[in-house]
């Protein structure tokens, strides 16, 4: 299948419109077991993870500054919803963040149970007693709208520029479409100007992010930064990292906030 190098959006539409409706890969909006509003607002705590979420208690949800009218611990807890993470084995998500060289992804076809773990995370919704708006409370480690996990999307990039097989066999091997891989990258690369200003701006690590090899350059340095990247970044860009243009910029208006003693911190 032949595909016109300089005509990314049409390689994306083209992705995206081939995509099964049952695809694991993607949430269906229609299928989504998320509240739907005109007006999605959404706090990223960056203590937890979506495997240490179940540690936030109701107790707990009282902290929170209203991102929407600035009010100081104006939360109380509201209600609910389910939402699914698709994240990579702990153990295999590991070894391609900190590999040096290639990656032989054929090794993954022997973990048992599978290279992917679907949990089903209940996830919390607070009310602002100044303003009376509402706002998810969301996990570090997870993109809105998103199935598959921060981390695991950085692992599929990392794999897409260290994998040791074609891409059509690497997807093979960990059973996912090279499509939905190729769509991630393009994603990635989407942020590369803003990941590249923050190493500027907080890291003091300089990078032509339009320079040949910039990309695994910034990949890199996030992968090894993993733990404190994320955060940065949205605390930088008001936006999470694979969160595509169209979620950013068009469609539903999304108001991103964090837990207050999550700003900006460096390693």
């Amino acid at each position: 299948m032949k595909m016109r190098k300089k005509s990314h959006n049409l390689i994306v539409f083209f992705i995206a419109k081939n995509q099964r409706p049952d695809d694991p890969n993607i949430q269906s909006p229609n299928t989504r077991t998320e509240p739907h509003y005109k007006y999605i607002k959404m706090i990223t705590d960056y203590r937890y993870s979506h495997t240490t979420y179940s540690e936030l208690s109701k107790d707990d949800l009282c902290e929170y500054d209203c991102p929407k009218c600035g009010a100081r611990h104006s939360t109380k807890y509201y209600s609910h919803y389910e939402r699914h993470v698709i994240s990579l084995d702990p153990d295999a998500l590991k070894e391609i963040l900190e590999a040096e060289g290639g990656i032989d992804t054929e090794a993954f076809l022997d973990i048992e149970g599978g290279l992917f773990s679907d949990m089903l995370l209940d996830v919390y919704r607070v009310k602002c007693i100044s303003c009376n708006t509402t706002h998810a409370i969301l996990p570090g480690d997870v993109v809105p709208y998103r199935r598959f996990g921060l981390l695991t999307m950085l692992g599929i990039v990392k794999l897409m520029y260290n994998r040791e097989h074609s891409i059509e066999k690497t997807a093979k091997h960990i059973q996912l479409s090279w499509q939905f891989m190729l769509a991630v990258l393009y994603q990635w690369i989407s942020h590369l100007s803003g990941m590249a200003l923050l190493m500027r701006a907080v890291y003091q690590v300089r990078i032509n992010e339009l320079i040949a090899g910039a990309s695994q350059k910034v990949l890199r340095f996030v992968c090894c930064h993993r733990v404190s990247f994320p955060r940065n970044y949205q605390k930088e860009h008001k936006k999470i990292i694979f969160m595509t243009h169209s979620q950013i910029h068009k469609g539903r208006k999304i108001v991103l906030g964090m837990a207050v003693n999550q700003l900006m911190q460096i390693p």
